[in-house]
């Protein structure tokens, strides 16, 4: 079974707010998909993460850096939700949860032995 492998798959590990992220990922690509640009309001509310790299997960491709001003972990390294888009020119990406926006990547070590929150 493939829920043995990929427990996120199982309908029982379906999170309480799951629909609302979806029904406001849908609102975002809707909005992308017409303006191709997001809204420097949106923006200006966004958590910034500093000192990123990608992380690849069964669940998809993840951002994990230092993240200042996130509503829920607030100032410290976090991994994304999984990505859903990213701006071209690098300043904002969209996972499941949230825009956030882009800071300076991080360097080869710059992340290691760090203890992760992921959300």
């Amino acid at each position: 079974m493939l829920t043995r492998s990929f427990r996120f798959l199982d309908p029982a590990n379906i999170s309480p707010d799951l629909s609302l992220r979806l029904r406001r990922l849908a609102d975002d690509c809707e909005r992308l998909e017409l303006h191709r640009s997001v809204l420097p309001s949106t923006l200006k509310n966004a958590p910034l993460l500093e000192n990123w790299m990608p992380s690849l997960t069964p669940e998809g491709l993840h951002l994990v850096g230092v993240a200042s001003g996130h509503p829920i972990h607030g100032d410290r390294i976090v991994m994304t939700t999984p990505l859903w888009w990213a701006d071209p020119e690098g300043t904002w990406v969209r996972s499941l949860s949230r825009f956030y926006r882009l800071g300076s990547p991080a360097t080869r070590d710059g992340l290691r032995g760090v203890r992760l929150v992921s959300h």
